[in-house]
């Protein structure tokens, strides 16, 4: 309505315009119909701009709403969209999870005792090799990211000597069953490498410490045996030596790197179980001699 307004407003200033036009207003003057016309002109004009305006909102009416009834339609079809996109993203992850599982590295036994030995450093264990046990318990100290275990074993009243032995977690086998104050038994199936010598210590964090160097003045031979094996050419030898002032203290050397310092039993225990590993891995022994000794071997 206010652009009808402006309209007639504007029409009425044309019409005013012409008729105080002097030449204009002589011919309107002695023409008295045009009296009429002009001033019907404003009521005429009126109802056909209203009309031209009414068709013109009734046409905004529609556009703005057909617009609304697009504007519906894209949120309708937004929605979809995203429903669409979490349905997929939903079963793309459920895809995702499924080959993971597919690819993922199963467990190994060796991981799974690495896993159980972790949960319990720095307890003692109770250790079996072979048909025998070790007369000693020794302590859990660590657990590397290859699934090796290093067991501890101090110097005390049985042993003069400290050391420790390292073993693959895929070469044992854990009872979780206590035993005194041992919370798992182990059965040692191989060794990892020569046992470590590590003199006169009683803690694992001592290693480094001057104490832990292993030092052994030596005397005679005490005991020795080479082993062979049928159709190979490979060797093996165990080798144990006196103390050089007499006391009750014996080096054992393996030709496979191990050294252990220790009392006769004790030396003579490791000297047999070793013997008992060579007869197992197909070796026969070859050859065998001993010395004169004040503290009896118990080697045969």
């Amino acid at each position: 309505m206010k652009r009808v307004f402006a309209i007639a407003v504007v029409a009425e200033l044309v019409i005013v315009v012409i008729l105080l036009h002097s030449d204009i207003k002589d011919f309107l003057w002695t023409h008295p119909w045009w009296h009429s016309f002009l001033v019907a002109v404003p009521e005429i004009a009126l109802p056909i701009l209203a009309w031209f305006e009414l068709r013109h909102s009734e046409e905004a009416n529609t556009l703005r709403t057909e617009a609304n009834e697009h504007r519906a339609e894209a949120n309708r079809l937004q929605d979809q969209i995203a429903s669409l996109t979490a349905e997929l993203d939903d079963e793309r992850n459920k895809h995702l999870q499924q080959i993971a599982r597919n690819t993922e590295k199963p467990v190994t036994q060796a991981e799974r005792n690495a896993n159980a030995l972790r949960k319990h450093l720095g307890a003692t264990v109770t250790v079996s090799e072979g048909q025998g046990g070790w007369g000693n318990t020794p302590e859990i100290v660590e657990v590397s990211d290859d699934n090796i275990v290093t067991l501890f074993s101090p110097r005390s009243p049985s042993s003069s000597r400290a050391w420790c032995v390292k073993v693959h977690c895929g070469e044992l086998e854990i009872t979780d069953i206590p035993q005194g104050s041992c919370p798992l038994r182990l059965k040692v199936l191989k060794r990892y490498g020569p046992d470590v010598q590590l003199g006169e210590i009683t803690k694992w964090e001592d290693r480094f410490q001057p104490a832990a160097s292993l030092t052994f003045a030596k005397g005679d031979t005490a005991s020795h045996a080479t082993f062979v094996k049928p159709g190979s050419p490979e060797r093996r030898s165990l080798s144990v030596f006196t103390s050089s002032d007499g006391a009750n203290s014996f080096l054992l050397e393996a030709s496979t790197g191990e050294k252990l310092i220790g009392d006769n039993v004790e030396i003579s225990k490791r000297f047999m179980m070793i013997y008992v590993e060579y007869l197992a891995a197909g070796f026969t022994r070859s050859s065998a001699g001993s010395g004169s000794t004040p503290h009896r071997l118990f080697i045969w």
